[in-house]
């Protein structure tokens, strides 16, 4: 008997603590920062940091139970993505990155900069995760972009998708993007066009030839799939640089380009992605 009120003992202080910690984070996440000024949102930091430095200072008991909430579907939007930040800091276990990815996915893409959604993702791409559940959020906000201060840049929709998408391996997100491009509005269908057409794969291209010849789809569409099928001129300095370098320091080229945001890294996999279409043998 002694040893059955012990265990029930332990089982229900387990469950009044995951009670308390749920408790907890609703409280704090009780906020969506898209619908807030920026001094209600500095107002709101310094609980968000006394959260983050109550989780890290005791991730034993902290961090199994934040994976749990990180799993749940009930609380705010914004938890999803600053707790999978709070778990990305504290672990670098590849289940954990895999459970932050879903997690990000539940979101609200209004409430995180631009700018740092999709350097998470790309980041995360670029390791080899596979975030495309999060990464097509994007494409249903037509204005979707940010701008680069320092090379005085706009990193369109497009871009956004390709720097998310295209560094992990093809068949992580290229059915995806087929599979709901007809459900998507004109901007987002050049997005994914742009995204396929960097993806350098054949089931792509044969997508992108169907789209230039489908006579259902608004011209405009169909025309830009035109264009990014003959898009392939390298420029005159081009193919000189080209000659320079071998095939592993050309591979090497793209990798990096896909993991820097500017126009010399677009210029970059622009024409790494020319050479690699001419070599495949689809084309």
């Amino acid at each position: 008997m002694r040893i059955t009120a012990i265990i029930l003992f332990v089982l229900l202080s387990s469950l009044a603590f995951g009670q308390t910690f749920t408790k907890e984070i609703d409280n704090i996440y009780n906020f969506q920062p898209s619908k807030l000024t920026d001094k209600e949102q500095e107002l709101k930091g310094p609980s968000l940091d006394n959260f983050w430095n109550k989780v890290g200072g005791d991730t034993t008991q902290y961090l199994p139970q934040l994976r749990t909430e990180l799993k749940t579907d009930n609380h705010n939007p914004f938890f999803y993505y600053d707790g999978s930040g709070l778990l990305l800091s504290l672990t670098n276990n590849k289940v954990d990155k895999e459970l932050a990815i879903e997690a990000i996915a539940k979101c609200d893409i209004n409430d995180i900069s631009r700018r740092i959604y999709v350097r998470t993702l790309n980041h995360l791409a670029n390791e080899g995760f596979n975030v495309t559940k999060p990464a097509i959020k994007i494409l249903y906000d037509n204005k979707y972009s940010f701008f680069i201060p320092q090379h005085a840049m706009v990193f369109n929709q497009g871009y956004c998708l390709t720097y998310m998408l295209v560094p992990q391996h093809n068949k992580f997100y290229i059915d995806t993007l087929i599979a709901i491009f007809k459900d998507l509005d004109t901007i987002a269908q050049k997005s994914v066009i742009t995204t396929l057409w960097f993806s350098c794969d054949c089931k792509s291209d044969e997508f992108i030839q169907s789209i230039s010849m489908d006579k259902n789809l608004p011209n405009e569409i169909s025309d830009y799939a035109k264009r990014m099928i003959a898009y392939i001129q390298l420029s005159k300095d081009q193919k000189s640089y080209l000659k320079m370098i071998s095939k592993a320091q050309l591979n090497e080229l793209r990798r990096s380009a896909l993991s820097r945001f500017s126009d010399e890294a677009i210029e970059e996999l622009d024409m790494t992605t020319k050479i690699w279409r001419k070599e495949n043998k689809c084309h």
